[in-house]
């Protein structure tokens, strides 16, 4: 029972914070912010990939190990799953070095 609502609330924020950059989007677009469209168009990208990407991963590791296969660039197993890992992460860094820049830029102006 616990875990349900766990997992309801989950998808909840999920979807709040979906919305909240779609808004977020909106608002820097309207108000000529081009960095703040990044950062928020890649905060976008982050939320689809983290939906979409696990049941892909999943596939393709389950093809390669019932195919008895190497993954990409020769990597064992585990690095893979260590390097697919590391993409939500740089896809946010960039994000927040997008508006850190705009940010700096806009500061820039002001004084």
């Amino acid at each position: 029972m616990v875990s349900i609502v766990i997992g309801i609330a989950g998808v909840m924020i999920s979807i709040l914070m979906f919305v909240l950059f779609i808004i977020g989007l909106w608002l820097s677009k309207i108000n000529s912010f081009k960095h703040g469209v990044y950062f928020f168009l890649l905060l976008i990208i982050h939320e689809v990939y983290s939906f979409i990407a696990p049941p892909l991963i999943q596939k393709y590791i389950d093809m390669l190990m019932t195919e008895n296969k190497i993954p990409i660039m020769g990597m064992t197993l585990g690095e893979f799953v260590a390097f697919l890992s590391y993409i939500p992460k740089i896809i946010v860094l960039i994000a927040f070095i997008c508006l850190i820049f705009g940010l700096r830029r806009l500061w820039n102006l002001k004084v």
